[in-house]
């Protein structure tokens, strides 16, 4: 126990210095259209995107497998056992920084923004182009592991077609958590997060920048 309780420590004090962020500029900003929005969503120290169900439906083909007719989906990526469960403990959410078995990509139909059953302390609105959505679509798809048969492989409980958990590809450790994922998947819908984004506020510092930023632009 003494030994988790150190190496917790040591991973707390390193998130909290793991604050190195860009600072976005208006000329980073995408130069054509942005038709389409794309929600970041903290809620404590997990973020996660809130999209336009159709118009992620249409261009996921992994996706439109499993859902339809929601006006947003919810999207995020966590450890594959301490994401599934109801009520993780300390333990768990130490293992899952230092000795993660598999990650797991979280997608669920939702129909308010922000989410219902949810109280995100920040749900900043961003806006993208359709390249950036398709793109984003491809690196949501990628992140969905599958078996043998090429299928995808579902984790914990299931509810078709409003909650599901995917096996999810890439490793998930203290360098590599669910704002990491978040900060790739904004930089496949080529948006400007720049730095070593390990914890969800030096997430949001640059989301609330962009975002106010396209504001001033229209």
């Amino acid at each position: 126990m003494k030994s988790i309780i150190r190496q917790f420590a040591v991973i707390v004090f390193i998130l909290t210095q793991a604050g190195c962020a860009g600072v976005p500029t208006r000329a980073d900003l995408p130069a054509e259209a942005t038709p389409y929005t794309v929600f970041l969503i903290q809620d404590r120290w997990h973020t996660a995107l809130l999209v336009d169900g159709p118009a992620l439906l249409a261009r996921s083909t992994k996706l439109a497998r499993d859902f339809h007719d929601h006006k947003y989906l919810l999207v995020g990526w966590g450890d594959g056992a301490y994401f599934v469960e109801d009520h993780p403990g300390w333990p768990e959410a130490v293992k899952a920084l230092v000795a993660s078995d598999y990650p797991a990509l979280q997608v669920g139909g939702r129909e308010t923004n922000p989410p219902f059953g949810m109280k995100p302390e920040a749900d900043i609105p961003l806006a993208i182009t359709e390249r950036g959505l398709q793109q984003l679509a491809a690196y949501i798809d990628r992140s969905i592991a599958a078996d043998a048969r090429g299928q995808p492989i579902y984790l914990g409980r299931q509810d078709a077609n409003l909650n599901l958990f995917y096996q999810a590809t890439g490793s998930y450790g203290l360098f590599n958590n669910c704002n990491s994922w978040v900060v790739n998947a904004l930089q496949a819908a080529e948006l400007p997060i720049a730095g070593y984004n390990l914890t969800a506020q030096s997430v949001i510092d640059q989301a609330t920048r962009i975002s106010r930023l396209q504001q001033q632009k229209l």
